[in-house]
């Protein structure tokens, strides 16, 4: 702060020139006064505008102390939630954590299981493979054993009785096929080795006391051998009927060309089957597979289908120009039925063994007959009797006679 100015009392004087010097003296000491009055005007506004600025700054500080305590509380709450929720998440991932440790217990546990069974069912499926790899032998076996392979004749079949009559327009449902039956009777057979023999007499009774002698002393002249005599067991047979079901209103037709489009040939299938120049007749339906190139034709009328399989070709008209040839074959529903598997035994029929002797085949044969017809050797009446020479085998074919075990 400025030193105050503080003004000295005036001394009494004598003289009129000293008072007047004195008076002039005072009025320059009242202006410096004066001056230095204003001097400490401005310095106290000066202080004040200054004492002002500086309020105003510590209003502003204290402003911004509030607000920065504001912002710390806020920060101290934001804190506190922050912590609040990292301990939550923290319990959540403990949880968590436990929950996972179990679920990857359970998972090994149950993949151990899983693991076992596995290898459980592993060992039970090589168990199963090595029983189907047998039973498949087994029916390989049983399929070489009874397998039948053979070529069905062609022979014309006369009919020679008609059971019923029926005018067509009075046929019912029955009349919509041809019904066959073909009965496969077994055609048995048997090899014949060297030094065997096979006698069939008239009476199954002396065959049945020819197999009471456990040897037959057969007379050479000179010598004797001794044969046995066994019965004639036979290979497993198969009887079984097929029957043969011959659509009287479809037939079926093969290698269709492709050269036009699905339904394009249907129609062109349609317009030929339908006419009665060509054979055909009225089409009811067609079923036509372009993949295959074949269709299953149903005609409205019975007979038609067996006209037009009878010409096994048939014309088919793709443009007025062009035409081409198709297969046609009626529709067969083939079934097999009353299938039986049984073994023979021939009543009648013997077989002679351990024969040894070099006679000719003709000769034995006659021995062995004189032998067998003489009653007092048990025998009778010979049927026929054949022998297999040195060297040689025979198979001997059966018809009928025989046994079911």
């Amino acid at each position: 702060m400025d030193e105050q100015y503080e003004p000295k009392p005036l001394s009494a004087c004598d003289g009129n020139s000293h008072s007047d010097f004195e008076v002039i003296q005072d009025n320059s000491d009242s202006r410096q006064v004066n001056q230095d009055n204003m001097n400490l005007s401005e310095k106290l506004q000066l202080a004040k505008d200054e004492l002002v600025l500086w309020q105003s700054k510590i209003d502003q500080l204290d402003k911004e102390k509030s607000d920065l305590i504001c912002e710390k509380l806020d920060a101290d709450e934001r804190k506190k939630q922050a912590l609040k929720l990292v301990s939550k998440l923290i319990a959540e991932q403990e949880n968590l954590q436990n929950e996972f440790q179990k679920a990857e217990q359970s998972f090994k546990e149950k993949l151990f299981d899983k693991q076992a069974k596995a290898a459980k069912l592993k060992e039970q499926l090589l168990q199963y493979e090595h029983e189907l790899q047998r039973k498949q032998d087994d029916i390989y076996v049983l399929q070489t054993k009874f397998k039948i392979k053979a070529i069905m004749p062609k022979k014309n079949i006369k009919f020679t009785k008609l059971e019923r009559s029926v005018p067509t327009d009075q046929e019912g449902e029955e009349f919509m096929k041809i019904e066959c039956c073909y009965q496969i009777l077994p055609k048995l057979s048997m090899d014949l080795q060297n030094g065997q023999a096979m006698i069939t007499f008239e009476d199954e009774q002396v065959a049945n006391t020819i197999l009471k002698v456990p040897k037959h002393h057969i007379n050479m002249d000179p010598g004797k051998i001794d044969v046995k005599v066994l019965p004639v067991k036979l290979d497993t047979a198969r009887k079984f009927e097929v029957h043969v079901d011959i659509s009287r209103k479809m037939v079926k037709v093969f290698q269709i060309p492709d050269s036009l489009p699905e339904e394009h040939m249907r129609d062109k299938l349609e317009i030929s089957f339908s006419k009665p120049s060509l054979g055909g007749g009225e089409v009811e339906n067609i079923d036509y597979n372009s993949t295959s190139g074949t269709a299953l034709v149903t005609f409205v009328k019975k007979g038609i289908a067996q006209c037009v399989a009878a010409q096994k070709k048939y014309k088919i008209i793709l443009t007025e120009a062009t035409s081409c040839l198709v297969k046609v074959e009626p529709v067969r529903d083939y079934s097999l039925q009353k299938f039986q598997t049984f073994n023979g035994i021939c009543k009648r029929t013997l077989l002679i063994t351990d024969i040894k002797n070099a006679l000719e085949e003709e000769e034995l044969q006659d021995k062995l007959e004189i032998h067998f017809q003489k009653p007092s050797n048990h025998g009778g009446e010979v049927e026929s009797l054949k022998y297999v020479p040195k060297d040689q085998k025979l198979t001997v074919y059966f018809d009928e006679e025989m046994e079911v075990n």
